[in-house]
């Protein structure tokens, strides 16, 4: 009775036990599951590595992230009934436990790779009672995920010495190459330092470490995976003898990346272009409370090949991890080219026009040169040339600021904190982005293509990129800009062996010095300014700016840059202060887009120029005549494109396209 009664005990013991170790739904610690990310260059190198959450070098590595021969290594060492137990191999434990019975001590492991990933995941002393902890949460993790998940954990969070987890960092850190480009001798190393990350580092202890290859290649020998001749080379194969420094190339954008949720982007940088900037912007000699940022663009693509958002982020004492590429400051003169080039392209102006540089006041609004001196006639090149302010204001009361603003807008370029005729010069923000986008323009035929340093966003905008300037009068808009006859004391545009197209802007009070230029190929834009926008006594875009992209140039292939001498005005465009005669629609603004509250909402109709009565068509059907100014508005009564064709008394026609929802 007695030793039935020890029997019915055992068996309840045992069913308990089974249903301890099968029965657990409790949690797994995910805590230590934070990856390390990077970002690579458009050829797939490395360019910036950030640690995890606990400073630990550690990459989610997936199964076919790695050498199929390192796979087929780890399970003949570690593992090989993997995919035939459900988180324990009792035959396993069993040999380990009676090895260890018999022998007083530990002759092989019965852990497989499901338990190891646990302890992994929550490390903890090696105790029986822990070890049987691990075996429960092994059978539970095998039933929450399938095996090419648990494999992934593994091979994500395996120790390889010092603070690199997983062997893609590992394959990075000791071979400086990717886990799928591992021989079998790398791989077998591999395998077998996570059994003793530390005391196996081939840097300091390479006896134990060859000594562990060899047991891992033996094997596999044994196991078929490699013969005898591929033992013999691969035990003569050199250790590596030390950790590979981790590249830091580019962490603004990598931080940016990495807080969009983007752990392992490819980009469309150039490790060479990268390591250049990154050369030049450390050799620049700032002034005190000041700070940089460059980038470097393809013009006709629109990809991004080298990004530097400061020129040191570690600098605290100038901010330096704030990405000033992405900042919105003011752009001083650098968007004069395009009102010019708009409204020459309108048929406004022409580049040889003739303008007068007086003292002027438009509305209270009394711009000033920057030297306070007036040239009286000159052309419009030559204003350019010479970046005169009042000629600019001219011409953008001319075309209209909103008009200007709408076209910039259609290439998503919006000027902000900043309305009327003060953004002629400088008076609304840009960042260095989008004016780096905009310049693209002038080696692009007119077609602004919006830069990115993502492979797909670069497709997507070039898809999406419209011709906002004539590529005739982008191609005068070069020729002045790369001929730069300024006067004493100014750079003159041809830059050693090529012709550069470019322009330099100041903002208030030096706050910002920019210098944007193109070779036809590439955009080069520096800012070099104040952090926190403060008077910067002399910081000009000529004198900080211009050296900068200069050394960037002279690191570039040379360019193609297209350019045409602007002819003889006609007569009729012959003076650029000339009224013009020519209907402009002011309101509704072309290509905009205006909301309203719901049906019915009368859109007023601004006119400049006409000559009444006028004629309006909408979309080309209904019409409507307007026998005065402010006479008219047109009910919209449902959301949708419109386009209002008008033609006035004198025969002057215009048309505007915009949406209403």
């Amino acid at each position: 009775m007695a030793l039935r009664q020890w029997f019915i005990a055992l068996a309840g013991l045992g069913v308990l036990a089974l249903g301890w170790l099968f029965g657990y739904n409790g949690p797994i610690d995910q805590s230590r599951l934070t990856y390390a990310s990077y970002i690579t260059d458009s050829q797939g190198d490395l360019l910036h590595v950030l640690m995890a959450d606990d400073e630990r070098y550690r990459l989610q590595t997936q199964p076919e992230d790695v050498d199929p021969t390192f796979i087929d290594l780890l399970l003949a060492y570690e593992d090989q009934r993997f995919y035939e137990h459900n988180g324990v191999d009792w035959l396993a434990m069993l040999r380990a436990s009676w090895q260890w019975a018999s022998r007083g001590h530990i002759i092989s492991g019965g852990s497989t790779l499901t338990m190891q990933t646990i302890r992994l995941m929550e490390p903890k002393p090696r105790t029986v009672w822990n070890k049987l902890d691990q075996m429960r949460k092994a059978i539970a993790l095998e039933r929450s995920h399938n095996k090419e998940q648990i494999l992934s954990l593994y091979l994500s969070l395996a120790p390889y010495g010092s603070n690199i987890e997983g062997v893609q960092m590992a394959s990075l850190s000791w071979f400086g190459k990717w886990a799928n480009e591992l021989t079998p001798a790398e791989s077998a190393l591999l395998v077998a330092l996570p059994q003793s990350p530390e005391r196996r580092r081939p840097d300091r202890f390479p006896k134990r470490a060859d000594e562990a290859r060899k047991i891992v290649l033996e094997r596999a020998l044994h196991k078929g995976i490699i013969d005898n001749k591929y033992l013999t080379t691969a035990l003569l194969s050199p250790l590596p003898q030390r950790i590979k420094t981790m590249p830091k190339m580019a962490p603004h954008l990598a931080y940016q990346l990495r807080d969009e949720g983007n752990l392992q982007a490819k980009t469309t940088l150039n490790a060479e272009y990268q390591a250049t900037l990154n050369a030049i912007a450390q050799l620049t000699q700032l002034k005190p409370s000041t700070n940089m940022a460059m980038i470097l663009a393809n013009a006709k693509t629109g990809e991004i090949h080298a990004y530097i958002g400061s020129q040191s982020y570690t600098d605290v004492n100038r901010f330096g991890a704030v990405d000033y590429s992405q900042a919105i400051r003011s752009p001083g003169s650098t968007l004069k080219p395009f009102i010019y080039a708009q409204a020459a392209s309108e048929q406004l102006i022409h580049l040889n026009g003739i303008t007068k540089d007086e003292r002027i006041n438009i509305q209270g609004y009394q711009p000033q040169n920057l030297n306070r001196r007036f040239y009286g006639d000159i052309t419009i090149g030559e204003a350019l040339q010479r970046s005169l302010n009042i000629p600019a204001v001219k011409v953008l009361h001319k075309l209209g600021p909103e008009r200007f603003k709408s076209k910039l807008a259609q290439a998503n370029i919006p000027l902000r904190q900043g309305e009327g005729l003060p953004i002629a010069l400088g008076g609304a923000g840009l960042t260095l982005h989008e004016l780096v986008s905009l310049y693209t323009a002038l080696g692009n035929e007119g077609k602004v293509t919006k830069i990115s340093t993502s492979p797909a966003n670069v497709i997507k905008a070039r898809a999406k990129a419209q011709p906002l300037f004539g590529a005739e009068e982008i191609a005068q808009i070069n020729h002045l800009l790369s001929n730069n006859t300024a006067g004493a004391g100014r750079l003159h545009g041809r830059i050693k062996r090529q012709a550069i197209a470019y322009k330099t802007g100041t903002g208030p009070g030096g706050s910002d010095a920019w210098a944007i230029g193109t070779n036809g190929d590439y955009v080069v834009g520096i800012w070099i300014g104040s952090p926190t926008g403060d008077y910067l006594a002399k910081n000009t875009g000529l004198g900080q700016s211009v050296p900068v992209m200069n050394k960037v140039f002279d690191g570039l292939p040379v360019g193609q840059l297209v350019q045409q001498a602007p002819q003889a005005a006609p007569e009729a465009l012959a003076s650029a202060d000339k009224a013009s005669t020519a209907l402009v629609v002011r309101f509704p603004v072309d290509s905009s887009v205006i909301e309203g509250r719901g049906a019915g909402v009368p859109i007023p109709i601004v006119l400049e120029n006409a000559q009444y009565p006028v004629l309006l068509l909408v979309n080309g059907q209904e019409s409507l005549w307007i026998p005065a100014a402010g006479a008219a508005n047109v009910m919209l009564h449902q959301g949708g494109t419109y386009q209002f064709s008008l033609i006035d008394g004198s025969g002057e026609s215009a048309r505007v396209k915009f949406a209403y929802r």
